[in-house]
This record gives structure tokens, C-alpha cells and sequence, in this order.
């Protein structure tokens, strides 16, 4: 606030309250007033300075607006792993008026909401990085990891899901391959986020049961989505997705 007379001083308002100096507002008795860093709480119509001084009287300003615009949420997705020669797609969710950036393994770059990259070789392992600017507010950054791997040499896949119902057809939830990483870590998410199966290394025999949360009885796990994190243990990137288990 810009005022004139002798010996002012200040308090600043937020409806008929006065607002009181804390971790992130300084200045409340000054003429400038601070919030940082600033929260979508902090949001309002209804802020207002009273100034006061030597033989003059008490002034309140009018109510002015504070309008304070959410941070952009950055959501990103790839296929968990790629052949050597394949092209690499990288997925981001829209969002109007924004801006996109991604980074990424041997100095990856791109400002394509989902860039392809061409001919993959091994140095493009790794994770990619993607923020998102909308306006002047900046998203959290988002990352997902990518594995190359020479498919000439090593056959490799993991399945989307499995049905692990007795009939002798997809009963396990085969890894095709992993028996080449034999340091594996294998953890099952349900969509709470609670672990719900987990071996180390995992030797391609989940039934579909567990011994926490929810089950359906002899321990198995109802129908549904699970999530999955794979370390492979040999120093590449954490592989994550999903698994649709039926019966």
C-alpha cells in the first residue's frame, strides 16, 4: 500500500480478522505485506490494510481480490521397455495452455507433449523427466523410467495380466526372461497402495495370492488391477506397470 501523513503505521486484514505475522506472512504492520510461499488457502476477496497516523484519521483501504491459480499436474507414461532399433514413446496427459519439457538419458531433450524417439539404443535407459509450465506456475516433475534391452541376445516381456484359476492357462504370472536376472526385487501394489506380494528374487510363481491385506478367501486376491515395480538388479531402471489379474 502507497500512503502519505506522520508516523504511520499499518495492520493488514483479511475480513474483520487481522492478520498476524507467521511462518510464511511478514509485514502485517507494514506497508508491504508477504505470503511465501503462497497456498491456494490463501486465496481471497476480502484483504484490506487500515492505516493510521499523527492528526490525521484512521484510513482503511478497499477490499482487494487475491486469486491464486493451482500448480499443473505433470502425468506421464511409457512402455516399461523397448528393443534395441524400436522407437521410444513418451506419453503426457493434456493440458490447456501448457507448456512441456522433457529431459532424459544421454542429454534427451524435447518440448513435445509426447515426443517419439527414434532408433532406441542402450545409453537411452534411464529415466525421463517431464514439467509442465502453464502461465508462470511450474508442475511438480513427473519422471518414468524406459529400459533398452538387445531383444537379439535376451527375450524379455512381461504380461498386462494372468488368470490364475486352475485351468492350467496363465495360472502363474510368467516374466519371460527373468530368469537372466537372477538379483530381481518384485513387489505387488493393490490400489491402495499396499504391498500384497513380494519375492526376492522372483521366480515366475504368483498364483494371485497373498499373505496381507484383502483377500477372497485361501488367500486369494479378488479381481482387479494391481501395480507392479520390478528391479531387475543389474543397475538398470526400476521397471513399473500394471496387472490385470482375473479368475
Amino acid at each position: 500500500v502507497v500512503a502519505s501523513g506522520t508516523n504511520l503505521t499499518y495492520q493488514w486484514y483479511r475480513g474483520l480478522i487481522p492478520i498476524a505475522n507467521s511462518a510464511t506472512i511478514s509485514g502485517t504492520t507494514s506497508a508491504t505485506m508477504t505470503i511465501n510461499p503462497i497456498a491456494l488457502s490463501d486465496a481471497g476477496s476480502n484483504y484490506s490494510v487500515i492505516v493510521s497516523g499523527t492528526c490525521q484519521l484512521t484510513d482503511s483501504s478497499n477490499n482487494f481480490t487475491l486469486t491464486i491459480e493451482p500448480n499443473p499436474l505433470a502425468v506421464v507414461s511409457s512402455a516399461a521397455f523397448y528393443c534395441i532399433g524400436s522407437d521410444i514413446q513418451l506419453n503426457a496427459d493434456t493440458i490447456l495452455n501448457a507448456s512441456y519439457q522433457w529431459s532424459g538419458p544421454n542429454n534427451y531433450s524435447s518440448t513435445a507433449q509426447n515426443p517419439i524417439i527414434p532408433t532406441a539404443e542402450l545409453l537411452f535407459s534411464g529415466e525421463y523427466t517431464l514439467s509442465i509450465l502453464v502461465g508462470e506456475c511450474n508442475s511438480l516433475p513427473a519422471t518414468v523410467s524406459v529400459l533398452v534391452i538387445n531383444c537379439d541376445t535376451v527375450e524379455f516381456f512381461i504380461p498386462e495380466g494372468f488368470s490364475p484359476n486352475s485351468d492350467e492357462i496363465n495360472d502363474l504370472f510368467v516374466i519371460r526372461g527373468l530368469d537372466n536376472y537372477p538379483t530381481n526385487d518384485f513387489v505387488v501394489f493393490n490400489r491402495w497402495g499396499d504391498s500384497v506380494f513380494d519375492a526376492q528374487p522372483y521366480t515366475n510363481n504368483w498364483a494371485g495370492t497373498t499373505t496381507k491385506g484383502i483377500s477372497i478367501g485361501s488367500n486369494q486376491l479378488p479381481v482387479g488391477t494391481y501395480f507392479y515395480v520390478l528391479h531387475l538388479g543389474d543397475g538398470s531402471p526400476v521397471l513399473k506397470g500394471t496387472i490385470y489379474l482375473n479368475r
